[in-house]
């Protein structure tokens, strides 16, 4: 995968192409389901009737998306209506065709068994005698016509109801108001009616034994009452309430921020095995992985709250609002992760709020340096599954956090009230969040959107701060290191510098940029961009006097942490204690976070001692950071003092970060307590997965078995990627002494479960051996989700760029592509079956 004239990957992969949404014949008005699932036999029955409108032309024959759909007969009224496979397409004719402006309903009667994607049947096994049996489907991003025929597409928007028959003691779950429920011999029937409009993409069926709890109503404008529920499997009622159990206090802050009320007539989670995202925001009905569901002890240091604001969020941005076309799927996910931090701000404060937004930008701007780069807004990709990446989630909330300072808190929310009130309902652009904008405050943001939204990239920034005693003149210099060039310009930006309390705002518009300002005295505190709205890689260069004075006293958690960094870095004896007081003395946990790993990079003794002193701090968050970064320092001192933690601690987190960071250091006594910990059982095998990373940095073969035994079906699914992860990193081990390890990988690479299954690709992919291209490969081409697909495709032009192993190896293990070539044709010879 060559890089660009900038350094970096590019998104589009071989094969993509420019996308575009499709035509429209008719607007789709209202969609009925009639399910019968069957959790034993892995099979739907269904009816799927839609009520269509022809546009501006007579309509012969609909295209309806359905892959794998076994057919018995489509109907309007009485009439048989011709319909025919073809490929992912079920063409149903109309004889007479539907004239423009005509309404018709027709329905479609079809099973599907054992269905590829969008409906999941979970069920027991050998290795998981435990699972309970029950459904759930995943239609996000055109997986909507596994399970029934559709239009699959998010430019359209209709109402739904959906009747659902399962036996008598199971539930089932659907979009919209329960306006019946009804008992007969031996089952129960569950009618749902969503009266508001929304994408196929959106609609949902879970059934099986779960509990319901309602949580409080919530008042909102209008005198709107929402109910509010949550769904668990038997036995997880108190894990419920510890994750879902804000979800009321949600519903006000984002009705008061938006002064618009939740939408829906009820809102409903319902928590789901095996699930291959971590939620979905169907409308009014949302899925959520039940790994978020936990446990005292996990809850000390874990909330579920980030993921529970942001599929709330979704309701407005997503299901009420939703983006007309996938390229611009940010308005979707962009919104509902700044809306996560909106959450965060209400209900822990500014400080929480702003790590948050900090959170987003650095994991945006690793995505950037060590995968590709892109516009947030694009459409050349191959799966629209593609886009739902970093760039979109967390670069869209952190340009969302900058357009924030832009406009000014007044500004910014009579926007965000304006684009609701005015979309509501509709399918929209970038360009309506632009209108809105525009509307509410007057301004004209389209350079800004050009440059942050439809650009790829951005600036990173040196800071540096002198004060000349002679002239009294404070000196800030900011500098663009990215490449910048005709082809690449530098950013443009206003940004805030204050010195003590006089703030000044200054244009950047160059690669280098000098802003001199006289001051009667030094200043005590140098501030650059106070709120952190910059949407940049920012490095400080204050000098350690000023470094050292915002990391004391500057307001912003943010400037504390980059001035850590810059100390950390410096490393003389006034950064030192500097950083020293400042592990003594911080209150936010998230500065003291970011000090940890600052220090840990520095591989120095005094900052190990520095560490070793926070592994006694009352706020696990902080331990977990001086855990991590005391496996930079392969010493005694470093492995003694995580010792202790690695055998026990109040946070599971704590513990397992110990653990990995013990076996980084390579202590003598680390092999025997992280085999032990390996078969620990805890909450989602978070400490038995601390100790299989740390089994991989020991660089000792003794490992490698219980890391082959830890990959197998049975462990917890954590637990199965940490081990495939940690065989990669034995690396040169594993290659010339343990075919089984390699062995493991190549199994997983098939895994039914998606979590494992991507560990494996990155596993693959870290190993850079070529025997593992032909299943690589093979993925890419035809596995049903488009994450694996993508991910494959990326290992397999990684291994192929390395230098590392010889290009002509080719073979794992003979019997294993045999067995393989035999699944293989078996596959076909049923895909053949279920066409014809």
């Amino acid at each position: 995968m060559k890089v660009d004239d900038t350094g970096h990957r590019p998104f589009a992969l071989p094969g993509s192409s420019l996308r575009y949404g499709p035509d429209k014949l008719v607007d789709v008005l209202h969609i009925d389901l009639h399910l019968v699932p069957d959790l034993e036999r892995a099979r739907l029955e269904g009816v799927c009737t839609m009520t269509v409108r022809a546009l501006d032309e007579p309509v012969p024959m609909l295209a309806l998306d359905a892959v794998d759909l076994v057919v018995s007969h489509a109907r309007s009224g009485s009439q048989s209506l011709e319909a025919v496979r073809r490929g992912k397409k079920l063409e149903v004719r109309f004889d007479p065709p539907i004239e423009p402006e005509e309404e018709r309903t027709f329905s479609v009667a079809y099973s599907v068994e054992r269905p590829r994607h969008g409906l999941f049947f979970i069920q027991p096994s050998s290795e998981y005698p435990n699972l309970v049996r029950h459904a759930w489907t995943q239609s996000q991003d055109e997986n909507a016509r596994y399970w029934f025929p559709c239009l699959d597409y998010p430019h359209d928007k209709q109402t739904t109801s959906a009747t659902i028959v399962v036996p008598k003691g199971q539930f089932a779950l659907a979009n919209g108001a329960l306006v019946e429920r009804r008992d007969d011999a031996g089952t129960t029937t569950f009618t749902y009616r969503q009266d508001v409009p929304h994408s196929t993409y959106l609609t949902t069926m879970v059934v099986g034994p779960f509990v319901e709890i309602e949580q409080r109503s919530v008042s909102g404008p209008g005198g709107k009452v929402t109910p509010v529920f949550y769904y668990v499997l038997p036995g997880r009622e108190a894990d419920g309430e510890r994750a879902f159990g804000n979800t009321p206090r949600m519903v006000e802050v984002f009705q008061d921020r938006l002064g618009a009320a939740y939408p829906y007539a009820r809102y409903s989670q319902i928590a789901v095995s095996e699930f291959i995202f971590g939620g979905m925001e169907n409308t009014s009905a949302t899925t959520q992985t039940d790994r978020t569901l936990h446990d005292e002890r996990a809850h000390l240091d874990f909330s579920s709250d980030p993921l529970v604001s942001h599929e709330l969020a979704h309701q407005w941005f997503g299901d009420l609002i939703t983006c007309r076309d996938w390229a611009h799927a940010w308005l979707n996910e962009g919104f509902a992760t700044f809306f996560e931090t909106v959450f965060r701000e209400a209900d822990l404060g500014e400080d929480e709020y702003l790590y948050d937004v900090f959170g987003c930008l650095e994991r945006y701007l690793e995505e950037d340096a060590d995968r590709y780069r892109r516009p947030i807004v694009y459409n050349r990709f191959r799966d629209p599954i593609e886009l739902f990446d970093r760039h979109l989630y967390e670069k869209g909330a952190a340009v969302l956090h900058m357009l924030r300072g832009e406009l000014g808190e007044a500004r910014f929310w009579r926007t965000m009230r304006r684009y609701v009130a005015d979309n509501a309902g509709r399918n929209v652009e970038t360009i309506d969040f632009i209108r809105a904008i525009e509307d509410a405050t007057g301004r004209n943001m389209r350079g800004f959107f050009d440059q942050w939204v439809f650009r790829g990239g951005h600036p990173k920034l040196s800071v540096a701060v002198s004060y000349d005693e002679r002239r009294s003149v404070a000196t800030i210099a900011i500098d663009q290191k990215q490449s910048v060039d005709e082809h690449n310009p530098a950013f443009e930006f206003d940004v805030d510098v204050a010195f003590d309390e006089r703030t000044i705002r200054v244009r950047v518009e160059r690669a280098h940029e000098t802003i001199a300002v006289p001051l009667d005295s030094r200043p005590s505190l140098v501030r650059f961009d106070p709120g952190a709205h910059i949407l940049a890689d920012v490095t400080y260069e204050f000098g350690v006097d000023f470094a050292a004075a915002a990391l004391a006293n500057d307001p912003s958690v943010v400037a504390r942490i980059r001035a850590a960094r810059e100390l950390a870095k410096d490393g003389s004896a006034p950064a030192r204690e500097a950083l020293a007081n400042a592990v003594e003395n911080e209150t936010f946990w998230g500065v003291l976070e970011q000090t940890a790993h600052a220090l840990g990079k520095t591989r120095a003794a005094w900052a190990r001692d520095i560490l070793v002193r926070a592994m006694s701090h009352s706020n696990p968050k902080v331990r977990r950071a001086a855990a991590s970064a005391l496996g930079e320092f392969k010493d005694a001192e470093a492995a003694a003092a995580l010792l202790g933690p690695a055998s026990d601690d109040a946070s599971y987190f704590v513990q397992a970060a110990a653990l990995h960071s013990l076996g980084k250091t390579r202590d003598r006594r680390a092999f025997e307590i992280l085999a032990a910990a390996v078969r620990a059982r805890s909450w989602n095998g978070t400490v038995e997965s601390g100790a299989a990373r740390g089994l991989g940095e020991l660089a000792d073969s003794r490992a490698t078995s219980l890391l082959v035994e830890a990959c197998k079906a049975g462990n917890e699914e954590a637990l199965r990627r940490a081990a495939l992860g940690a065989i990669a990193q034995q690396g040169e081990l594993v290659h010339s002494e343990r075919p089984a390890a390699l062995d493991a990988i190549a199994a997983a690479l098939d895994d039914s479960n998606f979590i494992v299954q991507r560990g494996a690709i990155h596993a693959a992919e870290r190993l850079a051996d070529a025997r593992f291209l032909p299943d690589l490969d093979r993925l890419s081409a035809a596995a049903f989700d488009g994450r694996i697909r993508r991910d494959s495709t990326e290992a397999g032009m990684r291994i192929r760029e390395s230098a590392k192993v010889p290009a002509q190896v080719t073979g794992l293990r003979t019997d294993l592509d045999a067995l393989r070539e035999e699944q293989r044709k078996l596959q076909d010879k049923i895909e053949t079956i279920a066409r014809s």
